[in-house]
């Protein structure tokens, strides 16, 4: 999860575009076939080879309607997105996550299919789980279909629950951050196989997001317009993550790449619970260790936010269209027919009454099923704005690491300022 093409490595990868606004009218792919689309992926490697055999399957069914051709982009991809969109050579269609739909949108480098995906007879917004289809919208339109939903769920060491005598969370708990932390605080300083264990790994990941809306706040309200870090319900959830520091209920900061990856410190047994998303392969990893190392794993939904609204961070991923193609009945049919074809790819399909497809898709994940199905019914993407990718910058920067290196850090004083920052970048949108 926490390597999916991290927001943090795409910030100010936008500014390509923004250099280019005035050139984008008329973008799209010359030299072409009217009926031939090309698709820009960042699928590489064993995902693109299945990237590519979905593609087949559905220029098979085309019947010669139409041919959708694959554009790998597995290094840089935004940049190259963007440089292409600059040059008027953008792909027809492309993959673009959340955080950047808003400013793609903004600046004209996208279609406004909200008519069609309206009027269709096949995929239309209602279909999505509410929390997902969010994601694609901007200033009330849409402008992609989802094609993934990653929510974020708890994964725990039902074998080192048990042997240090911690009650187990639920799979459909209702459990609070309050409760969480105090599982946490069960585990600190305790023995297992040798090792000093954690209640959970907090590195970074989970996103900020998840610790802001702990408290029942958000970064920015619904109207994508009122910047929400100084109000007490959002300091009151990074307080959360304050505990977790102050506590030393994770390892510290500097301490977790001692081990690579902050999942491997679960994968060793070295953490009790770990925020992971749905799609993660714990299962297969632990099946696959020798019989001494291997243990049972739990599922748990995120403890549910202070005001008991949706609280499971969702990674979501969009298909996205070239503005030149706005309006173009051949192109959305290629766009929705790609875009069902991927509902029995990856986990999880991000539309209602989709669920059984996730064993077919991984038999490892029926253990998860009941956790998974509850909490896709309250998974949601944060509100993402144009100017998402600079206040990201200080909330990870002079926010979420200062915190993570300093358990003294003033970290409501922080979120004042970025507070000041944001709305001042907001009140310069034309």
């Amino acid at each position: 999860m926490k390597n999916m093409l991290s927001v943090r490595k795409i910030l100010g990868l936008t500014l390509v575009l923004a250099m280019f606004t005035g050139l984008l009218s008329g973008c799209g792919e010359t030299g072409k076939d009217k009926n031939t689309f090309t698709f820009a992926t960042w699928a590489a490697g064993t995902e693109l080879e299945e990237f590519q055999a979905i593609i087949d399957k559905v220029n098979a069914e085309a019947n010669g309607e139409y041919k959708i051709e694959v554009l790998s982009i597995p290094s840089d991809y935004y940049v190259k997105i963007s440089t292409k969109i600059a040059a008027k050579n953008c792909p027809d269609f492309f993959w673009m996550t959340q955080e950047l739909i808003s400013k793609y949108a903004q600046m004209g480098a996208l279609a406004d299919i909200s008519q069609q995906f309206q009027n269709s007879q096949v995929l239309t917004p209602d279909l999505y789980y509410e929390g997902v289809i969010a994601s694609a919208m901007y200033n009330g339109s849409y402008w992609g279909l989802p094609w993934i939903a990653n929510p974020l769920i708890v994964y725990y060491n039902k074998d080192m629950f048990e042997e240090l005598g911690v009650a187990m969370p639920e799979p459909e708990d209702d459990w609070t951050w309050e409760e969480f932390l105090d599982v946490c605080r069960a585990f600190s300083g305790k023995q297992y196989n040798g090792n000093t264990v954690y209640g959970t790994v907090v590195d970074g990941w989970p996103n900020i997001e998840t610790f802001i809306w702990a408290g029942g706040g958000d970064i920015i309200a619904a109207d994508g317009q009122t910047i929400l870090l100084g109000d007490e319900a959002a300091q009151k959830g990074m307080g959360y993550l304050h505990t977790i520091v102050k506590e030393n209920l994770s390892p510290r900061y500097a301490e977790v790449a001692s081990l690579g990856d902050n999942n491997v410190w679960f994968e060793k047994q070295r953490v009790a619970m770990y925020f992971g998303g749905m799609q993660d392969n714990f299962e297969t990893k632990v099946a696959a260790m020798n019989a001494e190392e291997q243990f049972e794993i739990g599922y748990a939904p995120m403890p549910m936010c202070d005001d008991g609204g949706a609280w499971s961070f969702d990674w979501t991923a969009s298909t996205v269209m070239a503005k030149s193609l706005e309006g173009n009945e051949l192109a959305y049919r290629a766009l929705e027919a790609v875009t069902q074809a991927f509902f029995e790819w990856k986990i999880a399909p991000p539309v209602k009454g989709s669920l059984d497809n996730i064993v077919e898709i991984n038999p490892r994940k029926e253990g998860a099923m009941d956790t998974i199905a509850y909490t896709m019914e309250y998974a949601r993407s944060a509100n993402y704005i144009p100017e998402w990718s600079d206040i990201n910058d200080k909330l990870w920067y002079n926010l979420y690491v200062s915190l993570l290196n300093d358990a003294d850090f003033d970290y409501k004083g922080k979120m004042n300022e970025i507070q000041q920052y944001s709305e001042e970048l907001v009140s310069k949108r034309k």
